[in-house]
């Protein structure tokens, strides 16, 4: 049974992390008494209609009124919830020194709360002279170890909206960065050296914790799970098993998704990094375990593969650039010169992004088939003992043709480079040997996201 894609969308939405509250945008009016105060009013409300075509993914909460003077300031950060914002936009409605600023970092704290300054566009008159209120703003706020992104456009002019997207994906993956925990069962795969993480590098970076649980804890903690239900069984009812007795292979694999699914209950993080083979799945209780694990990668919690940290990072921060969105971790194994494209292969990859039948060989440790074609974004976190931190992204698309290889194979055509010289910078570069693959186009959200985090971006 094919899953519509919505679906997947209503039950990762459906799971919420722990702690984790619908993220929102705030979006707050800056004008200078100097100026005519109707005239920025109606900017304002121009904005305002223009964020509400916007949809809800990026859900823009907006203060009502401009902020002038410090009372109008607190009252409308107050309106705002400023504490609850996972990042705020500040648009210069007219030009203003930088005595609201100081108000505005002074209610923020100590906080980094990914803020963006939006300039409006004057092409010949000038009215509100926003633009160079935003560079007066910038100056002054980078001078006070703030990082804000630049926005530059009018409301309803085509390149605002994807700006405005951009930020407010970006400042969501920030905010869900921050504070994370990350939990690491077992240690990474056996000398796989480059996917070791010092903890304590990662919380001085980037504020995450470390939960560290061995594997005899995480499996004694999956084996008291109870029997799988019959909608446990049903998520393999049009999976093709090779070895005959279909049925009790389908309830084999179903109880170890149940077990699974207790382990994954008993961690209190925003992601995990597990070590799943060779541990998991060689043993007799876990049969099917690759397969499962692409089932339960359908929950809010993203699931790492190999004791992968960053990659759980990094997968946090994807699926906070779309709560609806199906990251994964894979390879990148193969490569085509004559057609341009990268193999991409792994497992542990949701069946709800299947294209075509689904199969599991006769021992029960691969699960087979085909990504759904269309635009793909491949991205890497990657931290460094000297806590440099570098951000690699790449835009494509996975092609309808099929790979012959097993597992969750794709043909990865890059769009901006040739498939050769994406691969020698990777390589070179020195990036860990996962990418985190999600549909869609994203490199714009990843490129705020680095400048919000301070960290190198390798936008190939």
């Amino acid at each position: 049974m094919q899953t519509h894609p919505q679906t997947a969308q209503q039950t990762v939405q459906q799971a919420a992390a722990p702690g984790r509250s619908a993220r929102r945008i705030g979006v707050l009016f800056i004008g200078s008494p100097l100026f005519a105060s109707a005239a920025a009013q109606e900017l304002t409300d121009q904005a305002e209609a223009f964020l509400a075509t916007l949809g809800d993914t990026p859900g823009f909460t907006v203060a009502p009124q401009v902020a002038s003077d410090r009372a109008s300031l607190a009252r409308a950060l107050e309106l705002l919830a400023l504490p609850a914002l996972d990042g705020l936009v500040v648009q210069m409605a007219t030009f203003a020194g930088a005595e609201l600023l100081h108000e505005l970092v002074a209610a923020i704290g100590p906080r980094d709360l990914p803020l963006a300054l939006w300039a409006l566009e004057e092409r010949d008159e000038i009215v509100s002279n926003s633009l160079c209120g935003v560079q007066l703003w910038m100056s002054t706020l980078q001078r006070l170890r703030r990082r804000p992104v630049f926005l530059l456009g009018n409301p309803y002019d085509a390149h605002t909206g994807p700006q405005l997207r951009a930020f407010a994906a970006a400042a969501r993956a920030a905010s869900a960065i921050a504070g994370a925990r990350i939990a690491l069962v077992g240690a990474h795969a056996d000398w796989f050296t480059n996917l070791a993480v010092d903890p304590v590098v990662l919380h001085r970076r980037l504020g995450c914790t470390l939960v560290h649980t061995s594997l005899p804890k995480f499996m004694a903690a999956c084996l008291q799970s109870p029997a799988p239900t019959a909608e446990d069984v049903a998520r393999w009812a049009d999976v093709a098993f090779d070895g005959g007795d279909e049925a009790a292979r389908r309830q084999t694999v179903a109880a170890t998704y149940a077990r699974l699914r207790a382990g994954l209950d008993s961690l209190q993080a925003d992601a995990v990094a597990l070590r799943d083979w060779p541990e998991i799945l060689y043993a007799e209780a876990f049969k099917g375990t690759w397969s499962a694990l692409g089932e339960l990668s359908e929950r809010a919690v993203p699931i790492a593969p190999e004791g992968d940290v960053m990659g759980a990072v990094t997968a946090l921060a994807v699926r906070a650039f779309d709560p609806a969105s199906l990251p994964f971790l894979t390879d990148i194994s193969g490569i085509d010169r004559e057609n341009d494209h990268l193999v991409t292969w792994h497992y542990g990859v949701s069946p709800r992004l299947a294209v075509g039948p689904r199969r599991i060989d006769d021992i029960m440790k691969q699960e087979t088939f085909a990504p759904r074609p269309g635009p793909m974004t491949l991205i890497r976190l990657s931290l460094q003992a000297d806590e440099r931190l570098r951000l690699f992204v790449t835009e494509g698309r996975i092609e309808a043709r099929r790979s012959s290889a097993n597992r969750t194979a794709g043909l990865f055509t890059p769009q901006r480079a040739p498939a050769p010289a994406l691969m020698r910078r990777f390589v070179e570069e020195g990036f860990e040997h996962h990418v985190t693959a999600v549909h869609g186009s994203w490199a714009a959200a990843a490129e705020r996201l680095a400048w919000l985090l301070r960290a190198e971006l390798v936008h190939v």
